[in-house]
């Protein structure tokens, strides 16, 4: 017999963790699966305490590029060797198998994006609009903010929407006095203290708590005191199969990541939240009479307008600085810089923007050395129909799943953005008299925020999903993780697909009321 639920969520990280905060809290009874196995924060300190020779990333060659690789857990990031893919763009498939996915590895940034991002097409001409505008979101936004403590300064500003906050973060000694030089000599720039997460509860032992900024220690705990959670890790979701006549899906087919046998399981609502490219790949693979080209590929859109952040990173010392302390950083203990580009200072050789987020005296440093700091322009990815992921159909994961070709090529409007915005921190840091020791660029995919190709739109014709996350194709499908978005912005993604995935779940719930679903 398989089994039945209200809803079926396919991933635990910050959207799926959402999605079962607030349907089991609206009285549903909620299956959550994870692909991967459920791990306790004390196993993973352990781990991460456990000596590691460089050797041990021989199974992790892309992984291991990521800088959070080792201080984060490499546990906590897929086996290369196990999960392939393919691409001809250097794309950097950066991943998380485990309940909590990559919720584990988030940084906690919390940033609110504006209707400079939502109404970007109307005012440069380039892509689909967002079905949705800020106040769609106002209310969502503020939710997460208060539930996961978000601190954060208010500062009135139109490109970064105020929040929910709890009192604001420090700015150190350095920042007070990068923010006094910029916003003297640049009038229409502004160094605020960032908006997010802190690292953990106060007085919580991190050997035996998750951090808010996790699934596993906020939304999933919340999820469970209800009583109507289950989850199932070492789940791995194969395809999803609709009804031929009414396009309903009907089950999920999934493989235990264990013993690598196979399950079905079914609901009424399923809600899809693998990570951006995961629920692409199962939505391709979920091909059928009815659905030739996979669920949600009736518009001929999904798979395509990938698109993320590119990132510059600067870092140096700070002169004479061997006296100071370090504070703390991550999250709402940095710096930020709201995109000023194409808002208050306009230029021609490029549309949308970045912003700038960073730390001065927040990184550790040996004795009688000078302290660090650093600034990453965190710049829009145009979404181009060339930005794409498909099926390879002559490569097969572990699991026997066919895996996919990812293809995002940064091109002329990236590569202008890019020069301006080392241009421009190169000069504010000469103002600040920061030395420059250094600089980082990112190939596509490393930064970790890839967003589309399941587009959300108004119209079936030319997006995968309608302004509340549900799938033009089959009615009782909900996608709710990066894949929604239209364009990137500048922002930190994660707000804005916690906001979206709980507003899907009240549209759910509503829709469940009236007998619609």
């Amino acid at each position: 017999m398989k089994d039945f639920y209200d809803a079926v969520i396919v991933g635990t990280g910050l959207a799926g963790g959402w999605a079962a905060k607030e349907l089991c809290e609206s009285g549903l009874r909620v299956l959550a699966l994870d692909a991967g196995p459920l791990l306790s924060a004390h196993e993973v300190i352990d781990e991460w305490l456990r000596p590691r020779a460089p050797e041990a990333a021989k199974r992790q060659p892309v992984q291991s590029k990521h800088p959070a690789y080792w201080s984060s857990n490499p546990i906590l990031f897929v086996d290369d060797i196990d999960h392939p893919y393919h691409t001809d763009t250097n794309f950097q498939w950066i991943r998380g198998r485990q309940v909590g996915g990559r919720s584990l590895t988030w940084g906690g940034v919390a940033l609110r994006f504006s209707d400079h991002e939502f109404m970007a097409p109307s005012r440069d001409g380039f892509g689909a609009k967002w079905p949705i505008a800020s106040r769609d979101l106002d209310e969502y936004y503020s939710r997460i903010e208060r539930f996961l403590q978000v601190q954060g300064s208010r500062d009135g500003l139109s490109e970064l929407p105020d929040g929910a906050y709890q009192t604001s973060a420090e700015l150190t000694e350095t920042e007070l006095m990068f923010k006094k030089v910029v916003e003297s000599r640049w009038t229409n720039r502004r160094v605020i203290a960032c908006r997010g997460i802190p690292p953990s509860r106060p007085g919580a032992p991190i050997r035996q708590e998750w951090s808010l900024r996790s699934s596993n220690g906020s939304t999933l705990l919340a999820a469970a005191a209800t009583k109507l959670l289950t989850v199932r890790p070492d789940h791995v979701v194969v395809r999803l199969v609709a009804d031929q006549d009414t396009g309903v899906i009907k089950k999920l087919v999934c493989v235990n990541r264990v013993t690598r046998t196979e399950c079905e399981v079914s609901g009424r609502v399923v809600v899809l939240a693998a990570s951006t490219i995961e629920s692409i790949r199962i939505l391709l693979h979920s091909s059928s009479g009815r659905h030739p080209g996979g669920i949600g590929a009736s518009s001929g859109t999904l798979g395509h307008y990938l698109c993320d952040h590119q990132t510059a990173t600067l870092y140096g010392t700070i002169p004479n600085s061997k006296h100071l302390p370090s504070y703390p950083w991550g999250g709402a203990n940095n710096l930020c810089m709201p995109r000023f580009r194409n808002i208050s200072e306009p230029v021609s050789d490029f549309i949308r923007g970045y912003g700038i987020w960073g730390g001065m005296q927040r990184l550790e440093v040996e004795r009688n050395s000078d302290s660090r700091w650093f600034l990453t322009s965190v710049m829009e990815v145009l979404p181009r129909e060339s930005g794409r992921v498909e099926l390879d159909n002559e490569r097969t994961d572990a699991f026997g799943i066919p895996s996919v070709r990812i293809n995002l090529e940064y091109q002329d409007n990236e590569q202008l953005m890019k020069n301006d915005a080392i241009r421009c921190v190169t000069e504010m840091c000469g103002a600040a008299r920061l030395d420059i020791r250094g600089m980082d660029v990112t190939l596509p995919g490393r930064y970790v925020h890839e967003l589309g190709g399941a587009r959300m739109g108004d119209d079936c014709r030319s997006s995968v999903l309608n302004s509340f996350n549900q799938c033009w194709d089959s009615r009782n499908l909900f996608v709710v993780d990066g894949s929604c978005f239209v364009s990137a912005g500048w922002q930190n993604p994660s707000l804005t697909i916690m906001a979206l995935a709980a507003r899907a779940c009240d549209y759910v719930v509503e829709h469940m009321k009236r007998g619609e679903l």
